[in-house]
């Protein structure tokens, strides 16, 4: 009998057995992304100079830095009153740097004496958060470099491997001794990983089978590292920015200031900039990892936290059309984002100065519209759009939001895009690429957008065992790393039918370190691809010539240096 009900158990669960090893990636992701945002804490000994956290360690005077822990000594650090700022701030999960890039240890680690227990405060920070977080039922959450620039082991070609392991044993007493660990958020810092990414993220998956794991493991160049997503990975994290609508899941982590690491005289940014940040990602269909440094008693500044709380009161206003959505099913546009839960499509109007906002057509019928205090908004929708008006007297200065009520569940529309700004007749068409490097916002189709910031980038060489480069001390603008991506790669659009076009724009993105130095622009006829304009430089690039009429059309990257990148692929008819 026991035999007989093993066997069914093995039919309906795969022999894999019945670990949460196998828990689906859409299971693991849910409650992240139904939070949309989470509070991201820099902070070490570094705090008590008001400098960059890891990044100033070798300007500041090396041993003057990694003798900072013996006078750190947060005598107001409290992690119950760190997470109820991130509750009152609206914030839905929390990510601490256990250990950032230069080495020290914020846990009560064994690998190394360089950690919060040999300093004055001789308290485990990870430990006490840990506590704090659970009991608040909070996820809690732990940003880790895998790098570590203090120990001379690291990408030391005689002692890496002992290294590795070391780094393994930090990684299993993180997710070991904390109790329940729900998001591990890998750093890159310029170089390959000195570990082997499988066997970092093998191991997290072992110690807790549901966590979430960003994709920093994996990435050999910052592009990577905002947009790749490789087999050891849940998610994209871009930096700094919002990139805009993303069909994988991603993650924009920013400050709320202007420094990772708390900074002297430094100034949240406004209400409305963060807010706007927030909305953002909501309707790009991501989350925002929003970050604010302690300084070095374990106090978050007072304007910080009274920002934070603002934002949070904001959004407790505002909470239908934040938790628990998906973006959409409006992409993001300037003036506005959207985003939708069931039958309900929440507009958020982002410009202040108007009332009024038109949208594309969709393909559900709005049965009624009302602020989201309830107030009703007169509209008007055909086929080809919808147009709100919105009372001028209960305009946000912030944001004023829409909730339209609609006949059908809105989870099964496919996105709908914004008006065009260029007119650009290859604006949102299909585009395909020889390769990318990343799924999100350096794809195909971030050349064909209207949005500058989103940029097509060649990826991977197909013939190389990037395995082999783990480990290695190979900075990203080595010619060695560079040469690890395609040479050559064309990036295409097809307009769905044919066309008659007569000039064309490119922008190329401006780097010192980048640079194409052979390019051509070719259409489809008859099954061959015919050269149209040839030249020797991009930057911003116009060209108008014979009209031509065809389906297809393709941008052909003959000779670069460097990471270049796309930002528009502009098609248009004939100057009339």
């Amino acid at each position: 009998m026991k035999k007989y009900i093993l066997a069914i158990l093995l039919l309906t669960f795969g022999f894999q057995g019945f670990s949460q090893n196998e828990m689906p990636l859409s299971q693991r992701l849910k409650w992240w992304q139904d939070s949309k945002m989470g509070l991201f804490i820099h902070w070490g000994p570094v705090s008590l100079i008001g400098k960059e956290i890891s990044w100033s360690r070798e300007g500041y005077g090396k041993a003057k830095y990694d003798s900072l822990y013996l006078r750190f000594n947060p005598k107001k650090f409290d992690a119950k009153a760190w997470v109820a700022l991130a509750k009152a701030s609206g914030m839905k999960y929390i990510v601490l740097t256990a250990k950032h890039h230069d080495g020290f240890c914020l846990f009560d680690t064994k690998t190394t004496v360089y950690n919060i227990m040999n300093t004055p405060f001789g308290r485990d920070v990870c430990k006490e958060l840990a506590e704090a977080a659970h009991e608040a039922n909070m996820p809690i959450c732990w940003y880790f470099s895998v790098a570590d620039w203090k120990d001379p082991d690291c990408r030391n070609p005689q002692t890496n491997d002992v290294f590795s392991e070391r780094v393994l044993k930090q990684v299993r007493e993180l997710l070991t001794n904390y109790g329940k660990i729900s998001l591990l958020w890998i750093d890159f810092e310029g170089w390959p990983s000195p570990v082997q990414p499988k066997k970092v993220y093998d191991l997290a998956r072992k110690l807790q089978p549901g966590i979430i794991i960003n994709n920093r493991l994996e990435p050999f160049t910052p592009d990577e590292s905002h947009g790749y997503i490789g087999k050891y990975a849940d998610y994209a994290t871009p930096e700094g920015f919002v990139a805009g609508y993303g069909k994988t899941a991603w993650e924009t982590c920013t400050n709320m200031g202007h420094q990772w690491a708390w900074k002297f005289n430094d100034k949240p940014r406004s209400l409305k900039e963060s807010v706007h940040t927030l909305l953002r990602c909501v309707g790009g269909n991501g989350n925002l990892l929003f970050n604010i440094g302690p300084d070095s008693s374990g106090v978050f500044p007072a304007d910080f936290a009274a920002r934070a709380r603002e934002m949070g009161s904001w959004i407790t206003k505002n909470e239908p059309a934040i938790y628990g959505t998906k973006g959409g099913v409006y992409t993001p546009a300037d003036d506005y984002v959207s985003s939708f839960k069931g039958n309900k499509l929440y507009v958020h109007l982002l410009n202040s100065l108007r009332n009024d906002l038109e949208l594309p057509g969709m393909q559900a019928r709005v049965k009624s519209a009302a602020l989201i205090n309830g107030t009703k908004i007169t509209f008007t929708q055909t086929d080809k759009g919808v147009k709100l008006n919105f009372p001028k007297d209960k305009i946000d200065s912030v944001a004023t939001i829409a909730v339209l009520t609609t006949d059908r569940d809105l989870a099964g529309l496919t996105p709908i895009i914004p008006f065009s700004k260029s007119k650009s007749m290859g604006y949102a068409k299909n585009a395909t690429a020889s390769s990318s490097v990343g799924q999100f916002y350096h794809d195909p189709a971030a050349a064909f957008d209207d949005n500058p910031r989103t940029v097509w980038k060649i990826g991977r060489r197909k013939d190389v065992d990037f395995n082999q480069y783990y480990g290695k001390n190979i900075h990203y603008l080595s010619e060695e790393v560079m040469s690890l991506y395609e040479p050559s790669g064309w990036l295409e659009t097809d307009l769905g039918a044919p066309a008659t076009v007569g000039k064309i724009k490119l922008g190329e993105t401006k780097s010192s370190n980048s640079e194409i130095k052979k390019f051509e622009v070719q259409y489809q006829s008859a099954g061959k691809w015919v050269k149209l304009a040839e030249d020797t430089r991009m930057g911003t690039w116009e060209k108008t010539f014979t009209p031509v009429t065809a389906q297809k059309f393709r941008l052909v990257i003959h000779e670069y240096h460097g990471y270049f990148g796309i930002n528009e692929f502009q098609l248009f008819p004939p100057d009339k």
